[in-house]
């Protein structure tokens, strides 16, 4: 009996053992835990480029702090929609630090920008609860490996770095090697249009100190033009406040915290149809 016991035992420890090793950025209790931050070496460099940056926690924890006391908004009446990049490095490692926020609600596809369109903001808009928040992220995404640099992410089970956002450095090369060509196909509607926006612009990519830098910034710009456009003619009665926060995420190598940069960070007041805040860098949320 006692020999039986020990083997149970040690099969319920290899159980355990192994459920602790399937997700790292999750404590023995289920709860997601922050991934470490980078190396100061790194920081260095992340802050250099896109100063101010933070970790997607620190970031997460001051703006729903900030929004929920300064506008009196209950945290499970915010609804977040992103215009991310489909990368799935994106939502391994972030989205998960504020259950008791709604969402995401996706708006973006390559690159981040916001493929969903009117329709997109229009069903996400009357998915906001009733004297809730709609808060919308927009930030498309760059990597940055120890090993490789800007452009490249070491991912979870992979032995070399990988382009990071693959979308624009698959753009960004054929910029280079000059063979985009205008017009859009059905078979590649969204590298079409990251082309497009590449085609627009490629002076001033090709004449960046750091172009792959250079064309994500652009890509923001553009995705933040593009959702100020039309975010207001959604249906919004229902709602009190609209939060956007345009800017750049950052993946780093896949054991560390990802890091967000704001560039822009607006709040428009439903009631009094204005915009109560719009601020560009340098700002604070806290």
């Amino acid at each position: 009996m006692q020999t039986r016991n020990k083997i149970l035992f040690l099969i319920l420890l290899l159980c355990f053992g192994a459920c602790g090793t399937k997700d790292e950025t999750k404590s023995m209790t289920g709860i997601p835990t922050a991934l470490p931050k980078v190396s100061k070496e790194t920081e260095g460099i992340l802050q250099k480029v896109f100063p101010g940056a933070l970790t997607g926690p620190e970031f997460s924890d001051s703006l729903i702090n900030y929004v929920s006391k300064k506008y009196s908004g209950s945290t499970d009446k915010m609804l977040l929609g992103v215009s991310t990049c489909v990368d799935d490095i994106i939502y391994t490692k972030n989205f998960h630090m504020h259950p008791e926020i709604k969402g995401p609600f996706h708006l973006g596809g390559l690159g981040g920008l916001p493929f969903t369109g009117i329709s997109g903001l229009e069903a996400f808009a009357h998915h906001v609860p009733e004297g809730g928040t709609m808060v919308l992220l927009i930030t498309p995404h760059i990597g940055y490996s120890e090993g490789k640099g800007w452009g490249y992410v070491l991912r979870h089970e992979q032995l070399e770095p990988s382009t990071c956002c693959g979308a624009l450095m698959g753009t960004l090369g054929k910029v280079e090697k000059g063979t985009i060509t205008p017009g859009i196909t059905e078979e590649d509607y969204q590298g079409g249009k990251i082309g497009e926006l590449a085609l627009a612009h490629q002076t001033e990519i090709l004449g960046a100190e750091n172009p792959i830098i250079e064309l994500t910034k652009l890509t923001s710009r553009e995705a933040e033009r593009q959702i100020r456009a039309h975010v207001l003619d959604v249906t919004t009665v229902h709602m009190n406040y609209i939060v956007i926060i345009t800017g750049v995420m950052i993946n780093t190598d896949f054991s560390y915290s990802d890091y967000i940069s704001v560039e822009h960070f607006m709040v428009y007041d439903v009631r009094q149809k204005k915009f109560v805040e719009d601020v560009k860098k340098p700002l604070s949320l806290k």
